[in-house]
């Protein structure tokens, strides 16, 4: 099947270099993406336990995007993704597949109104809720549709995604899919300086389980006399279960940044905290675990992620300093500390533990960029591990986008 598509794609790439200028108009693009990784005490936090691992992982994204009439393209990106030395001479451990297959039409009928139906990514405010996650081999796209309204200092996106299919073989048949429907709106005029988004989603799972919650929220993000800052408080409500149990949770996430004028490497400390609600133990007559959605979570809590309990906008309560400085025009430094907390305790603790991020990104082209970055996670008395050494990752990334 892998090989189909493939052969599919490279016919069309052939079939639109040989067709004449005036019949479509076709762009080519792409990105070679290779990244090294060794994680060491991740799954124990023992010393002792010879637990080391490294790995090799790259991705191959090729996009063809054609002018199908004058208001009207198509977009497809083949993507390929796989594990240096895994499935040598097979399919297995490595991943071909459309990441992304669109139609898209501005301006419907004349109106200021665009048009995108198809595979697409969606990446909204700081990608907290819903993102196109780069940082994740595969990325993350949805099928369905969506509507953009655009308009100075205005955009809205109405969107309705299918999440899950219909499995249910049964006559009549039942509708089971899991849709994800929302209104996203950025406002850019309402606050001098300032940008407002505020949104409404719904994640529906229909007949086949309760789960049915609402996520609303506001984020404002600004900028003044070097002073960079973003706030976003969503609120969540109703069901997530199937004991009819109600959901009303919250989260807030606060991010405030200084560039010292006149630096000569233009260094800028920041620091950041975020926290959202979770389930008190024992209570059954409401959730207060704030829902995670299909979010960007790399880099919001720091870049280690080696549990889900510090990795996720629930049941946390985090924050973090950090600085950045452009040592040249080419190098970029990042540094970062992390504290986490559970929101409600587990077995008593509540101490997740801490981290410290170094990150170096070197510019070697306009198209090409190399990262290398290291971690080191002090694991805290509510993450239950004994004993309770650091755990430490480390990465060598290399871009080339073309």
């Amino acid at each position: 099947m892998k090989r189909i598509m493939l052969s599919v794609f490279a016919a069309a790439v052939t079939a639109a270099w040989v067709v004449p200028a005036s019949a479509t108009d076709v762009t080519f693009s792409g990105q070679y993406r290779v990244r090294a990784e060794y994680r060491n005490n991740a799954v124990d936090y023992n010393d002792d336990t010879a637990d080391a691992t490294n790995s090799t992982t790259q991705r191959v994204r090729l996009t063809a995007t054609a002018e199908a009439a004058e208001d009207t393209t198509v977009k497809i990106t083949l993507q390929d993704t796989r594990t240096f030395g895994s499935g040598l001479n097979s399919d297995t451990g490595n991943t071909l597949d459309f990441h992304e297959a669109y139609l898209n039409v501005e301006k419907i009928f004349g109106t200021p109104v665009d048009f995108r139906i198809g595979r697409q990514e969606l990446a909204y405010g700081d990608e907290r809720l819903i993102g196109a996650f780069g940082w994740s081999n595969n990325g993350r796209a949805f099928d369905g549709v969506k509507f953009s309204y655009k308009q100075e200092g205005l955009n809205v996106d109405l969107f309705q995604m299918n999440i899950s299919n219909d499995t249910d073989t049964s006559v009549p048949v039942t509708d089971d899919d899991t849709t994800l429907t929302g209104v996203y709106a950025t406002l850019g005029q309402i606050i001098p300086n300032n940008t407002l988004d505020l949104y409404a989603i719904n994640q529906n799972g229909n007949a086949s389980t309760a789960l049915n919650f609402y996520t609303v929220g506001v984020r404002v993000k600004g900028a003044v006399a070097g002073l960079d800052y973003s706030l976003e408080v969503p609120y969540q409500f109703g069901e997530v279960s199937s004991t009819d149990v109600d959901l009303s949770a919250w989260a807030l996430a606060a991010k405030v940044g200084y560039t010292i004028p006149g630096a000569p490497m233009n260094v800028r400390i920041g620091a950041e905290f975020d926290m959202a609600t979770g389930d008190e133990s024992g209570s059954t007559d409401e959730n207060e675990a704030f829902q995670t959605l299909y979010p960007t979570n790399h880099n919001h809590f720091g870049i280690g992620d080696f549990t889900t309990a510090t990795n996720q906008w629930s049941n946390i309560q985090a924050w973090s300093i950090n600085v950045a400085a452009d040592v040249t025009e080419k190098v970029r430094l990042y540094a970062a500390y992390w504290n986490y907390k559970l929101d409600e305790e587990a077995a008593g603790e509540d101490d997740l533990g801490s981290e410290i991020d170094l990150v170096a990104t070197y510019k070697y082209s306009n198209n090409v960029s190399l990262e290398v970055g290291a971690s080191r996670f002090m694991p805290g008395d509510a993450t239950q591990a004994t004993p309770d050494d650091p755990a430490d990752w480390a990465y060598l990334q290399i871009t080339a986008n073309f």
